[in-house]
């Protein structure tokens, strides 16, 4: 067997084995669908109950504690959201679940054909069969929740900036503020890469959907306010493993206390200026997205594990952007990136099917997400390794001024020079 055929067949069974996942959320749809009479209560409904209270003019309880049959539930997003999911209390429950499922499913559609056109990959196949096939999605259309839709909103940002057009990626960060704490990151982002009018453009859509809730009275902000100073109180209710944060990593592990909150603080500042130092580099828009989207997951104060589908950016973005990575790089990459695709397949799915195992004590995820960005951030470009090489081979080495040395090429086999006869 040939190493041409040798890879093909290995390509064909890493599809086969990502695309026969995507069979949790077809039988969860087909569960909801062709068999339940009524659909899942999870997020999505209690989304619906909330729209509910608002269209029925008590405002007063649209942040208090909701418990319903499967579990106790808070509403923590800006008032705006209350206008995007008002659809949801004027039409059946099943149509309303099949709309939210629909729209998660076409959003992540959108946002890979947007990745994809950064840089045309060799073999979208297996990115959308990891896409379509991982567990992040599956919490997506099991919850019915809509980090498929922030996704887009990031891919259509970079898109922009790819192509230059920086008011309108600006504008489309300015959208992240329906989950406000998303927002600082990719808003410093905007000012170091569009500028005074990209920023403001970002502002000014933040602006203008805040004021477009001002009919709701400002009693209702000031509920929003309330139940966001009480994060650190709700996220103590959750399972550790249920986010994907570093500060979550660290409270599975030495708990809430002074000692967990220095530590967060010193690798809160390490990473950002990691991310500053690296994104000061020449490197193309596409891989500063994925880190940037990396930074803004890592030292985010709460992300759940349904918001580990905005990975699918920086992932998508790895793989397409082959050449730009030396090749021990991108496959260390790879590793982190199997890793958490292993781990949240593991701590959601598989253990159903192992009798004894309980749930996870300790949150991995914020740990291999870590890595993950460091070994982004510290991975060069095969043109910067050349550079190094050529100046090791002017300058000499210490025999002396002429000497010249010879290193290998450690770049992937697409990135070398080619000739034409």
């Amino acid at each position: 067997m040939s190493g041409r055929t040798a890879r093909a067949v290995l390509y064909d069974l890493l599809f086969l084995v990502l695309f026969v996942h995507a069979a949790l959320w077809v039988k969860q749809l087909y569960c909801a669908f062709g068999v339940a009479s009524s659909p899942p209560k999870g997020d999505w409904f209690f989304l619906r109950e909330v729209a509910r209270s608002f269209i029925d003019g008590d405002w007063r309880t649209l942040y208090s504690d909701r418990e319903l049959p499967s579990g106790i539930y808070f509403f923590r997003y800006p008032p705006v959201v209350l206008y995007l999911i008002t659809p949801l209390a004027v039409i059946p429950p099943m149509i309303a679940y099949a709309l939210v499922c629909a729209a998660q499913l076409a959003a992540t559609a959108a946002a890979l054909t947007l990745l994809f056109r950064f840089q045309k990959p060799r073999d979208t196949r297996l990115i959308v069969a990891g896409v379509f096939g991982s567990a992040a999605l599956c919490h997506v259309i099991v919850s019915g929740q809509n980090s498929a839709l922030m996704a887009l909103a990031i891919a259509a940002a970079g898109l922009c900036w790819s192509s230059g057009r920086n008011v309108l990626a600006g504008a489309c960060i300015g959208l992240l503020v329906c989950k406000p704490n998303w927002l600082p990151v990719f808003g410093v982002f905007v000012l170091w890469r569009g500028g005074l009018r990209a920023g403001a453009a970002t502002v000014l859509v933040a602006v203008t959907l805040a004021l477009s809730t001002l009919p709701l009275g400002i009693g209702v902000w000031r509920d929003f306010l309330t139940v966001t100073s009480r994060t650190g109180e709700i996220a103590a209710g959750y399972a550790a493993y249920k986010e994907i944060t570093l500060l979550a990593s660290l409270k599975s592990i030495i708990g809430w206390g002074v000692l967990t909150k220095v530590i967060w603080g010193l690798c809160l500042a390490g990473l950002s200026a990691l991310g500053i130092r690296t994104i000061s580099d020449a490197r193309s828009i596409g891989r500063s997205l994925a880190l940037i989207t990396l930074l803004a997951v890592v030292i985010n104060p709460y992300a759940s594990y349904y918001d580990g589908l905005v990975l699918m950016v920086p992932a998508t973005l790895w793989f397409t952007h082959r050449s730009e990575y030396l090749s021990r790089h991108w496959w260390s990459i790879a590793i982190w990136i199997a890793a958490y695709w292993f781990w949240d397949m593991a701590a959601f799915y598989y253990v159903d099917f192992v009798p004894g195992i309980g749930q996870p004590r300790v949150s991995a995820a914020g740990i291999l997400l870590v890595g993950w960005f460091i070994s982004e951030a510290l991975a060069r470009t095969p043109e910067r390794s050349e550079q190094a090489v050529c100046d090791r081979a002017v300058h000499g080495s210490s025999s002396g001024p002429l000497s010249i040395q010879i290193a290998p090429f450690d770049g992937p086999i697409d990135a070398l020079p080619t000739r034409s006869m």
